[in-house]
Protein backbone atom coordinates (compact mmCIF):
# COMPACT_ATOMS: atom_id res chain seq x y z
CA UNK A 1 0.00 0.00 0.00
CA UNK A 2 2.76 2.45 0.70
CA UNK A 3 4.06 1.78 -2.74
CA UNK A 4 1.29 2.71 -4.10
CA UNK A 5 0.81 5.68 -2.18
CA UNK A 6 4.39 7.12 -3.00
CA UNK A 7 3.38 6.19 -7.23
CA UNK A 8 0.01 8.11 -6.58
CA UNK A 9 1.82 11.14 -4.79
CA UNK A 10 4.70 11.02 -8.17
CA UNK A 11 2.03 10.49 -10.49
CA UNK A 12 0.00 13.31 -9.33
CA UNK A 13 3.14 16.29 -8.63
CA UNK A 14 4.40 15.09 -12.87
CA UNK A 15 0.58 15.83 -13.96
CA UNK A 16 1.04 19.07 -11.93
CA UNK A 17 4.05 19.91 -13.21
CA UNK A 18 2.79 19.09 -16.50
CA UNK A 19 -0.07 21.20 -16.38
CA UNK A 20 1.59 24.61 -14.85
CA UNK A 21 4.48 24.07 -16.97
CA UNK A 22 3.85 25.75 -19.82
CA UNK A 23 2.05 28.61 -17.62
CA UNK A 24 5.69 28.96 -16.02
CA UNK A 25 8.01 28.63 -19.47
CA UNK A 26 5.65 31.78 -21.07
CA UNK A 27 6.33 33.76 -18.06
CA UNK A 28 9.87 33.01 -17.96
CA UNK A 29 9.78 33.44 -21.42
CA UNK A 30 8.08 36.71 -20.93
CA UNK A 31 10.37 37.95 -18.48
CA UNK A 32 13.84 36.92 -20.43
CA UNK A 33 12.11 38.48 -23.54
CA UNK A 34 11.97 41.87 -21.77
CA UNK A 35 14.89 41.56 -19.62
CA UNK A 36 16.92 40.80 -23.41
CA UNK A 37 15.54 43.58 -24.79
CA UNK A 38 16.90 46.22 -22.31
CA UNK A 39 20.23 44.34 -22.53
CA UNK A 40 20.20 44.03 -26.27
CA UNK A 41 20.37 47.85 -25.73
CA UNK A 42 22.95 48.26 -23.82
CA UNK A 43 24.91 45.67 -25.19
CA UNK A 44 24.92 47.56 -28.40
CA UNK A 45 25.41 50.11 -26.54
CA UNK A 46 28.55 49.23 -24.85
CA UNK A 47 29.45 47.37 -28.40
CA UNK A 48 29.32 50.58 -30.28
CA UNK A 49 31.55 52.50 -27.66
CA UNK A 50 33.69 49.44 -27.10
CA UNK A 51 34.13 49.86 -30.92
CA UNK A 52 34.59 53.45 -31.51
CA UNK A 53 37.52 53.22 -28.74
CA UNK A 54 39.33 49.69 -30.68
CA UNK A 55 38.91 52.34 -33.70
CA UNK A 56 40.64 55.45 -32.06
CA UNK A 57 43.38 53.04 -30.76
CA UNK A 58 43.78 51.44 -34.32
CA UNK A 59 44.31 54.95 -36.09
CA UNK A 60 46.22 56.15 -33.53
CA UNK A 61 48.91 53.41 -33.60
CA UNK A 62 49.00 53.41 -37.15
CA UNK A 63 49.67 57.31 -37.24
CA UNK A 64 52.33 56.80 -34.87
CA UNK A 65 54.33 54.29 -37.01
CA UNK A 66 54.01 55.95 -39.78
CA UNK A 67 55.24 59.13 -37.87
CA UNK A 68 57.98 56.85 -36.77
CA UNK A 69 58.67 55.33 -40.42
CA UNK A 70 58.95 59.15 -41.68
CA UNK A 71 60.89 60.13 -38.26
CA UNK A 72 63.52 57.13 -39.66
CA UNK A 73 63.56 58.02 -42.91
CA UNK A 74 64.74 61.57 -42.37
CA UNK A 75 66.83 60.95 -39.60
CA UNK A 76 68.83 58.57 -41.82
CA UNK A 77 68.76 61.12 -44.24
CA UNK A 78 69.63 63.93 -41.74
CA UNK A 79 72.92 61.09 -40.95
CA UNK A 80 73.89 60.44 -44.92
CA UNK A 81 73.78 64.24 -45.34
CA UNK A 82 76.39 65.09 -42.00
CA UNK A 83 78.77 62.67 -43.38
CA UNK A 84 78.91 63.47 -46.78
CA UNK A 85 77.98 67.30 -47.06
CA UNK A 86 80.61 69.79 -45.35
CA UNK A 87 78.58 72.96 -45.71
CA UNK A 88 75.81 70.88 -43.86
CA UNK A 89 77.83 69.33 -40.99
CA UNK A 90 78.81 73.13 -40.74
CA UNK A 91 75.73 74.43 -39.85
CA UNK A 92 74.72 71.59 -37.51
CA UNK A 93 78.06 71.62 -35.71
CA UNK A 94 77.50 75.53 -35.18
CA UNK A 95 73.71 75.05 -34.14
CA UNK A 96 74.54 72.05 -31.26
CA UNK A 97 77.43 74.41 -30.10
CA UNK A 98 75.57 77.49 -29.64
CA UNK A 99 72.96 75.27 -27.92
CA UNK A 100 74.70 73.32 -25.61
CA UNK A 101 76.71 76.73 -24.63
CA UNK A 102 73.20 78.18 -23.88
CA UNK A 103 72.32 75.08 -21.96
CA UNK A 104 75.46 75.43 -20.11
CA UNK A 105 74.24 79.22 -18.62
CA UNK A 106 71.10 77.66 -18.06
CA UNK A 107 72.87 75.33 -15.47
CA UNK A 108 74.86 77.78 -14.05
CA UNK A 109 72.12 80.21 -13.14
CA UNK A 110 70.18 77.35 -12.06
CA UNK A 111 73.04 76.23 -9.79
CA UNK A 112 74.12 79.71 -8.44
CA UNK A 113 70.59 80.52 -7.55
CA UNK A 114 69.25 79.53 -4.36
CA UNK A 115 65.69 79.06 -3.50
CA UNK A 116 65.69 81.75 -0.72
CA UNK A 117 67.01 84.16 -3.23
CA UNK A 118 63.73 83.95 -5.74
CA UNK A 119 61.40 87.11 -5.91
CA UNK A 120 58.05 86.81 -6.18
CA UNK A 121 56.23 87.08 -9.63
CA UNK A 122 54.83 90.21 -10.95
CA UNK A 123 51.35 90.55 -10.02
CA UNK A 124 49.96 91.71 -13.55
CA UNK A 125 52.16 88.59 -14.70
CA UNK A 126 48.27 85.63 -15.25
CA UNK A 127 51.07 83.17 -16.81
CA UNK A 128 52.46 80.53 -13.78
CA UNK A 129 56.03 80.89 -15.29
CA UNK A 130 58.54 77.78 -15.45
CA UNK A 131 61.54 78.93 -13.51
CA UNK A 132 64.16 76.61 -12.59
CA UNK A 133 66.24 76.88 -9.27
CA UNK A 134 67.29 73.75 -7.40
CA UNK A 135 65.17 72.74 -3.82
CA UNK A 136 67.42 73.52 -1.60
CA UNK A 137 67.22 70.42 0.62
CA UNK A 138 70.75 68.68 0.10
CA UNK A 139 69.19 64.99 1.16
CA UNK A 140 66.18 65.13 -1.46
CA UNK A 141 69.00 66.12 -4.22
CA UNK A 142 71.32 63.50 -3.08
CA UNK A 143 68.51 60.69 -3.31
CA UNK A 144 67.21 61.99 -6.57
CA UNK A 145 70.71 61.82 -8.00
CA UNK A 146 71.69 58.10 -7.03
CA UNK A 147 68.04 56.92 -8.25
CA UNK A 148 69.46 58.71 -11.52
CA UNK A 149 73.24 57.22 -11.85
CA UNK A 150 71.85 53.69 -11.50
CA UNK A 151 69.63 53.97 -14.47
CA UNK A 152 72.34 55.23 -16.75
CA UNK A 153 73.19 52.60 -19.22
CA UNK A 154 76.59 50.81 -19.16
CA UNK A 155 77.45 51.31 -22.63
CA UNK A 156 76.95 55.27 -22.11
CA UNK A 157 80.14 57.13 -22.57
CA UNK A 158 78.29 60.33 -21.43
CA UNK A 159 77.53 62.01 -17.85
CA UNK A 160 74.73 62.90 -16.21
CA UNK A 161 73.64 64.47 -13.20
CA UNK A 162 69.91 64.30 -11.79
CA UNK A 163 68.96 67.47 -10.22
CA UNK A 164 65.33 68.45 -8.30
CA UNK A 165 64.16 72.16 -8.88
CA UNK A 166 61.88 74.26 -6.84
CA UNK A 167 58.36 74.62 -8.72
CA UNK A 168 54.63 73.29 -8.43
CA UNK A 169 54.15 72.69 -11.72
CA UNK A 170 54.95 69.10 -12.83
CA UNK A 171 57.70 68.96 -15.23
CA UNK A 172 61.13 67.74 -16.20
CA UNK A 173 63.34 68.74 -18.49
CA UNK A 174 66.78 67.74 -20.03
CA UNK A 175 69.64 70.02 -20.81
CA UNK A 176 72.22 69.03 -23.70
CA UNK A 177 74.74 69.05 -21.05
CA UNK A 178 73.75 65.50 -19.62
CA UNK A 179 71.86 67.75 -16.63
CA UNK A 180 68.23 65.88 -15.77
CA UNK A 181 65.89 68.70 -13.89
CA UNK A 182 63.02 67.09 -12.47
CA UNK A 183 60.65 69.38 -10.42
CA UNK A 184 59.39 68.87 -6.97
CA UNK A 185 56.17 69.63 -8.25
CA UNK A 186 56.76 66.17 -10.93
CA UNK A 187 57.91 64.44 -7.38
CA UNK A 188 54.93 65.59 -5.45
CA UNK A 189 52.61 63.08 -7.71
CA UNK A 190 54.94 59.97 -7.65
CA UNK A 191 53.93 57.20 -5.28
CA UNK A 192 57.15 55.21 -5.55
CA UNK A 193 60.78 54.76 -6.66
CA UNK A 194 59.63 53.17 -9.71
CA UNK A 195 57.68 56.01 -10.67
CA UNK A 196 60.75 58.37 -10.33
CA UNK A 197 63.03 55.86 -11.80
CA UNK A 198 60.34 56.01 -14.74
CA UNK A 199 60.56 59.80 -15.26
CA UNK A 200 64.31 60.04 -14.93
CA UNK A 201 65.02 57.35 -17.18
CA UNK A 202 62.08 59.04 -19.77
CA UNK A 203 64.78 62.56 -19.07
CA UNK A 204 67.93 60.43 -19.24
CA UNK A 205 66.70 59.29 -22.66
CA UNK A 206 66.90 62.48 -24.14
CA UNK A 207 70.80 62.47 -24.15
CA UNK A 208 71.69 59.21 -23.80
CA UNK A 209 69.79 58.94 -27.69
CA UNK A 210 71.58 62.48 -28.72
CA UNK A 211 67.85 64.05 -29.12
CA UNK A 212 69.17 67.54 -28.74
CA UNK A 213 71.47 67.19 -31.83
CA UNK A 214 69.12 65.37 -33.68
CA UNK A 215 67.20 68.60 -33.74
CA UNK A 216 69.60 70.58 -35.06
CA UNK A 217 69.95 68.90 -37.45
CA UNK A 218 66.13 67.62 -38.64
CA UNK A 219 64.92 71.05 -39.81
CA UNK A 220 68.09 71.49 -41.63
CA UNK A 221 67.73 68.46 -43.10
CA UNK A 222 64.11 68.10 -43.96
CA UNK A 223 64.42 71.45 -46.23
CA UNK A 224 67.08 69.58 -47.91
CA UNK A 225 64.77 66.54 -48.23
CA UNK A 226 61.82 68.15 -49.71
CA UNK A 227 64.00 69.89 -52.38
CA UNK A 228 65.74 66.54 -53.77
CA UNK A 229 62.22 65.33 -53.68
CA UNK A 230 60.70 68.09 -55.94
CA UNK A 231 63.89 67.41 -58.11
CA UNK A 232 62.81 64.06 -58.65
CA UNK A 233 59.79 64.78 -59.27
CA UNK A 234 60.48 66.74 -62.03
CA UNK A 235 62.92 64.54 -63.72
CA UNK A 236 60.65 61.82 -63.62
CA UNK A 237 57.93 64.17 -65.08
CA UNK A 238 60.41 64.94 -67.76
CA UNK A 239 61.52 61.46 -68.60
CA UNK A 240 58.36 60.11 -68.95
CA UNK A 241 56.98 62.69 -71.24
CA UNK A 242 60.48 62.29 -73.36
CA UNK A 243 59.08 58.43 -73.60
CA UNK A 244 55.68 58.90 -74.58
CA UNK A 245 56.69 61.15 -77.01
CA UNK A 246 58.58 58.70 -78.42
CA UNK A 247 56.13 55.86 -78.25
CA UNK A 248 53.90 58.11 -79.69
CA UNK A 249 55.51 59.20 -82.53
CA UNK A 250 56.53 56.02 -83.33
CA UNK A 251 53.06 54.86 -83.48
CA UNK A 252 51.46 58.02 -84.94
CA UNK A 253 53.74 60.61 -86.17
CA UNK A 254 53.93 64.58 -85.02
CA UNK A 255 50.09 64.33 -83.42
CA UNK A 256 51.11 61.18 -82.20
CA UNK A 257 54.28 62.53 -80.36
CA UNK A 258 52.24 65.28 -79.07
CA UNK A 259 49.40 63.17 -77.82
CA UNK A 260 52.02 60.68 -76.56
CA UNK A 261 54.06 63.70 -74.63
CA UNK A 262 50.87 64.82 -72.84
CA UNK A 263 50.05 61.50 -71.78
CA UNK A 264 54.06 60.34 -70.56
CA UNK A 265 54.19 63.89 -68.88
CA UNK A 266 50.99 62.90 -66.87
CA UNK A 267 51.92 59.80 -66.10
CA UNK A 268 55.26 60.62 -64.67
CA UNK A 269 53.53 63.36 -62.71
CA UNK A 270 51.43 60.75 -60.94
CA UNK A 271 54.72 59.06 -60.05
CA UNK A 272 56.35 61.63 -59.27
CA UNK A 273 54.01 63.63 -56.97
CA UNK A 274 55.12 60.62 -54.19
CA UNK A 275 58.78 62.51 -54.22
CA UNK A 276 57.04 65.77 -53.94
CA UNK A 277 55.28 64.94 -50.34
CA UNK A 278 56.27 67.27 -47.69
CA UNK A 279 57.61 64.49 -44.94
CA UNK A 280 56.41 66.94 -42.38
CA UNK A 281 57.77 64.95 -38.80
CA UNK A 282 56.66 65.89 -35.61
CA UNK A 283 59.83 64.51 -34.05
CA UNK A 284 58.86 65.99 -30.63
CA UNK A 285 56.65 63.74 -29.95
CA UNK A 286 58.39 61.15 -31.93
CA UNK A 287 61.14 61.82 -29.52
CA UNK A 288 59.15 61.58 -26.24
CA UNK A 289 57.34 58.33 -27.63
CA UNK A 290 60.96 56.85 -28.39
CA UNK A 291 62.17 58.13 -24.59
CA UNK A 292 59.17 56.24 -23.02
CA UNK A 293 60.01 53.22 -25.29
CA UNK A 294 63.80 53.37 -23.61
CA UNK A 295 62.49 54.16 -20.12
CA UNK A 296 60.33 51.72 -19.98
CA UNK A 297 63.23 49.03 -20.42
CA UNK A 298 65.99 50.53 -18.68
CA UNK A 299 63.15 50.24 -15.36
CA UNK A 300 62.53 46.80 -15.71
CA UNK A 301 66.43 46.22 -16.75
CA UNK A 302 67.05 47.45 -12.78
CA UNK A 303 64.33 45.58 -11.72
CA UNK A 304 61.78 48.32 -10.97
CA UNK A 305 57.69 47.31 -11.11
CA UNK A 306 57.05 48.58 -14.48
CA UNK A 307 53.42 48.24 -13.84
CA UNK A 308 53.07 51.67 -11.76
CA UNK A 309 53.79 53.40 -14.87
CA UNK A 310 50.22 53.45 -15.86
CA UNK A 311 49.58 54.54 -12.56
CA UNK A 312 51.24 57.12 -13.16
CA UNK A 313 49.95 58.15 -15.84
CA UNK A 314 46.41 58.00 -14.21
CA UNK A 315 47.76 59.93 -11.55
CA UNK A 316 48.80 62.05 -13.95
CA UNK A 317 45.54 62.35 -15.84
CA UNK A 318 43.44 63.06 -12.53
CA UNK A 319 45.80 66.25 -11.78
CA UNK A 320 45.28 67.42 -15.18
CA UNK A 321 41.85 67.47 -14.78
CA UNK A 322 41.23 68.93 -11.36
CA UNK A 323 43.98 72.06 -12.44
CA UNK A 324 44.81 72.72 -16.44
CA UNK A 325 48.15 74.72 -14.98
CA UNK A 326 49.37 71.26 -14.43
CA UNK A 327 49.42 70.32 -18.27
CA UNK A 328 52.44 73.33 -18.67
CA UNK A 329 55.31 71.02 -17.83
CA UNK A 330 56.08 67.06 -17.77
CA UNK A 331 52.52 65.96 -19.05
CA UNK A 332 51.79 67.49 -22.27
CA UNK A 333 47.81 68.03 -22.69
CA UNK A 334 45.68 65.32 -21.23
CA UNK A 335 45.12 63.68 -24.54
CA UNK A 336 49.02 62.74 -24.74
CA UNK A 337 48.67 61.48 -21.13
CA UNK A 338 45.91 59.31 -22.28
CA UNK A 339 48.06 58.06 -25.34
CA UNK A 340 51.08 57.54 -23.46
CA UNK A 341 48.99 55.30 -20.85
CA UNK A 342 47.72 53.25 -23.18
CA UNK A 343 51.03 52.87 -25.00
CA UNK A 344 52.98 51.66 -21.87
CA UNK A 345 49.45 49.24 -21.15
CA UNK A 346 49.89 47.82 -24.59
CA UNK A 347 54.14 47.26 -24.13
CA UNK A 348 53.38 45.58 -20.69
CA UNK A 349 50.49 43.25 -22.09
CA UNK A 350 52.35 42.51 -25.25
CA UNK A 351 55.84 42.73 -26.29
CA UNK A 352 57.37 43.40 -22.31
CA UNK A 353 54.76 40.77 -21.10
CA UNK A 354 57.38 38.11 -21.17
CA UNK A 355 59.89 40.06 -19.89
CA UNK A 356 57.73 41.16 -16.52
CA UNK A 357 56.50 37.85 -15.78
CA UNK A 358 59.99 36.76 -15.29
CA UNK A 359 60.92 39.38 -12.41
CA UNK A 360 57.93 38.55 -10.72
CA UNK A 361 58.97 35.03 -10.61
CA UNK A 362 62.66 36.26 -10.25
CA UNK A 363 61.71 37.97 -6.85
CA UNK A 364 63.81 40.72 -7.15
CA UNK A 365 61.39 43.35 -8.68
CA UNK A 366 61.35 46.72 -6.73
CA UNK A 367 58.31 49.00 -6.18
CA UNK A 368 59.97 51.20 -3.65
CA UNK A 369 62.48 51.41 -0.90
CA UNK A 370 62.23 52.18 2.76
CA UNK A 371 63.88 55.61 2.18
CA UNK A 372 61.48 56.75 -0.10
CA UNK A 373 58.21 58.13 1.96
CA UNK A 374 60.75 59.27 4.95
CA UNK A 375 62.74 61.51 2.55
CA UNK A 376 59.86 62.79 0.26
CA UNK A 377 57.43 63.50 2.67
CA UNK A 378 59.43 66.87 3.56
CA UNK A 379 59.51 67.38 -0.13
CA UNK A 380 55.66 66.99 -0.43
CA UNK A 381 55.45 69.62 2.61
CA UNK A 382 57.56 71.39 0.75
CA UNK A 383 55.82 71.73 -2.58
CA UNK A 384 51.93 72.09 -0.73
CA UNK A 385 53.70 74.93 0.43
CA UNK A 386 54.73 76.27 -2.66
CA UNK A 387 51.27 75.24 -4.65
CA UNK A 388 49.40 77.19 -1.76
CA UNK A 389 51.40 80.14 -2.34
CA UNK A 390 50.30 79.82 -6.40
CA UNK A 391 46.74 79.18 -5.71
CA UNK A 392 47.18 75.60 -6.75
CA UNK A 393 44.66 74.32 -4.07
CA UNK A 394 44.41 70.73 -4.91
CA UNK A 395 47.57 70.37 -4.92
CA UNK A 396 48.61 71.78 -1.83
CA UNK A 397 45.72 69.79 -0.74
CA UNK A 398 47.04 66.63 -1.71
CA UNK A 399 50.53 66.99 -0.82
CA UNK A 400 50.09 68.36 2.69
CA UNK A 401 47.65 65.91 3.57
CA UNK A 402 50.65 62.96 2.31
CA UNK A 403 52.94 65.18 4.33
CA UNK A 404 50.76 64.83 7.71
CA UNK A 405 50.39 61.34 7.37
CA UNK A 406 53.54 60.48 6.49
CA UNK A 407 55.57 62.84 9.34
CA UNK A 408 53.40 63.18 12.34
CA UNK A 409 55.54 65.79 14.37
CA UNK A 410 55.70 67.84 11.46
CA UNK A 411 54.87 71.45 12.61
CA UNK A 412 55.29 73.10 9.60
CA UNK A 413 53.46 70.28 7.37
CA UNK A 414 50.30 71.00 10.28
CA UNK A 415 50.13 74.18 9.77
CA UNK A 416 49.86 74.39 6.19
CA UNK A 417 47.24 71.93 6.20
CA UNK A 418 45.04 73.55 8.79
CA UNK A 419 45.98 76.68 6.72
CA UNK A 420 44.68 75.69 2.91
CA UNK A 421 41.77 73.98 4.58
CA UNK A 422 40.72 76.97 6.55
CA UNK A 423 41.11 79.02 3.43
CA UNK A 424 39.03 76.47 1.34
CA UNK A 425 36.78 74.59 3.27
CA UNK A 426 33.37 75.47 2.96
CA UNK A 427 31.73 73.39 6.22
CA UNK A 428 31.94 74.05 9.97
CA UNK A 429 33.52 70.10 9.89
CA UNK A 430 36.05 71.40 7.17
CA UNK A 431 37.22 74.28 9.35
CA UNK A 432 36.88 72.23 12.59
CA UNK A 433 39.39 69.76 11.07
CA UNK A 434 41.25 72.83 9.95
CA UNK A 435 41.39 73.63 13.59
CA UNK A 436 42.73 70.59 14.78
CA UNK A 437 45.88 70.75 12.40
CA UNK A 438 46.53 74.12 13.95
CA UNK A 439 46.35 73.44 17.83
CA UNK A 440 48.72 70.27 16.31
CA UNK A 441 50.88 72.85 14.89
CA UNK A 442 51.60 74.93 17.75
CA UNK A 443 52.29 71.96 19.81
CA UNK A 444 54.48 70.52 17.38
CA UNK A 445 57.00 73.94 17.13
CA UNK A 446 58.94 74.01 20.31
CA UNK A 447 60.99 75.98 18.31
CA UNK A 448 58.19 78.60 17.85
CA UNK A 449 59.50 79.41 14.44
CA UNK A 450 55.89 79.53 12.74
CA UNK A 451 54.38 82.72 14.78
CA UNK A 452 50.75 83.07 12.28
CA UNK A 453 49.98 79.35 13.38
CA UNK A 454 48.37 82.01 16.46
CA UNK A 455 47.00 84.56 14.16
CA UNK A 456 44.81 81.72 12.56
CA UNK A 457 43.99 79.95 14.96
CA UNK A 458 42.65 83.25 16.88
CA UNK A 459 40.47 84.07 13.52
CA UNK A 460 39.11 80.76 13.76
CA UNK A 461 38.00 81.36 17.50
CA UNK A 462 36.67 84.82 17.10
CA UNK A 463 33.87 83.37 14.78
CA UNK A 464 32.35 81.46 18.10
CA UNK A 465 31.07 84.44 20.04
CA UNK A 466 30.64 82.61 23.42
CA UNK A 467 32.87 83.81 25.99
CA UNK A 468 35.41 80.68 25.96
CA UNK A 469 36.29 80.74 22.33
CA UNK A 470 36.69 84.59 22.30
CA UNK A 471 38.75 83.95 25.74
CA UNK A 472 40.70 81.69 23.89
CA UNK A 473 41.03 83.78 20.70
CA UNK A 474 42.00 86.96 22.56
CA UNK A 475 45.15 85.03 24.26
CA UNK A 476 46.40 83.43 20.81
CA UNK A 477 46.57 86.84 19.61
CA UNK A 478 48.91 87.94 22.55
CA UNK A 479 50.86 84.34 21.61
CA UNK A 480 51.00 85.69 18.35
CA UNK A 481 52.48 89.31 18.72
CA UNK A 482 54.82 88.01 21.25
CA UNK A 483 55.95 84.85 19.31
CA UNK A 484 56.54 86.80 16.49
CA UNK A 485 58.51 89.68 18.20
CA UNK A 486 60.86 87.19 19.38
CA UNK A 487 61.41 85.61 16.21
CA UNK A 488 61.95 88.94 14.50
CA UNK A 489 64.55 89.66 17.28
CA UNK A 490 66.09 85.80 16.33
CA UNK A 491 66.49 86.65 13.03
CA UNK A 492 68.39 90.36 13.81
CA UNK A 493 70.69 88.12 16.06
CA UNK A 494 71.31 85.52 13.77
CA UNK A 495 72.51 88.41 11.18
CA UNK A 496 72.37 86.11 8.30
CA UNK A 497 74.61 84.04 9.42
CA UNK A 498 73.12 80.39 9.26
CA UNK A 499 72.84 78.71 5.91
CA UNK A 500 69.75 79.64 3.77
CA UNK A 501 68.35 75.70 4.21
CA UNK A 502 68.76 76.17 7.89
CA UNK A 503 65.07 75.11 8.14
CA UNK A 504 65.47 71.53 6.44
CA UNK A 505 68.51 71.10 8.41
CA UNK A 506 66.67 71.53 11.71
CA UNK A 507 64.17 68.65 10.25
CA UNK A 508 67.24 66.58 9.85
CA UNK A 509 67.92 66.89 13.42
CA UNK A 510 64.58 65.99 14.29
CA UNK A 511 64.59 63.60 12.60
CA UNK A 512 67.38 61.92 14.19
CA UNK A 513 65.80 62.38 17.77
CA UNK A 514 67.04 66.20 18.52
CA UNK A 515 64.11 68.14 18.80
CA UNK A 516 65.12 71.29 20.76
CA UNK A 517 68.49 72.22 19.25
CA UNK A 518 69.43 75.34 17.49
CA UNK A 519 72.51 77.08 16.12
CA UNK A 520 74.35 79.30 19.41
CA UNK A 521 73.55 83.32 18.74
CA UNK A 522 76.19 85.28 17.04
CA UNK A 523 77.14 87.16 20.18
CA UNK A 524 78.27 84.38 22.01
CA UNK A 525 80.57 83.09 19.33
CA UNK A 526 84.00 83.61 20.03
CA UNK A 527 86.76 84.07 16.94
CA UNK A 528 90.15 83.09 17.97
CA UNK A 529 92.85 85.07 16.21
CA UNK A 530 95.13 81.25 15.25
CA UNK A 531 92.10 79.72 12.85
CA UNK A 532 89.21 80.80 10.94
CA UNK A 533 87.10 78.39 12.53
CA UNK A 534 83.96 79.39 14.69
CA UNK A 535 83.44 78.04 18.49
CA UNK A 536 80.22 78.41 20.74
CA UNK A 537 80.93 77.93 24.62
CA UNK A 538 81.23 74.19 25.93
CA UNK A 539 77.93 75.32 27.94
CA UNK A 540 75.72 76.49 24.89
CA UNK A 541 77.01 73.82 22.58
CA UNK A 542 74.27 71.03 21.85
CA UNK A 543 71.95 72.62 23.54
CA UNK A 544 68.89 74.88 23.40
CA UNK A 545 69.46 78.59 22.56
CA UNK A 546 67.73 80.69 25.75
CA UNK A 547 65.61 83.07 23.77
CA UNK A 548 65.70 86.70 24.58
Amino acid sequence: MKIKHVRNTIAALMAALLFYAPLISVSAMTQDQQESKEEKKLREQQDKRTKQEEERKDREAKSRAKEVKKYNTLSEFAEDLYATDIEFRGDVDKDYLDLQGQHALQAYQINITRTSELVSPETEDTTLKIRRVLYDNPWVQDYVNRVGQRLVPDDSDKLYAFKVTYHPIPYAYTLSTGTVLISTGMISLLDNESQLAYVLAHELAHVYKNHWRVKMMLPLAEEEYNKRQEKKRARLGAIFAVAGAAIGGAAKGVSGAVSGAGVGFLAGAVIGSFYNKQIGVDWDSIQENEADDFALKIVMDKYYDAQEVPRLYTAMQDVARHDERAQLGFLGMRSRIRERKEYAESQLQGSLQGKYQDLLKSGKIVGTTADYNLIMAELKRDNGIEAYRFDMFDMAKRNLKQAVSLRTDDARAAFYYGRVLKLVGRTKEERDTAQQYLLSAIQLDTRRTIPEVQLQRALLLMENKDPSSQAQAAQALKEYIVAFQNKKVDDLRQDNSLPPNVDTLYDYLRLMGDKAWRAPSPELVRITSTAPSVAAPESNQGTQRKRP
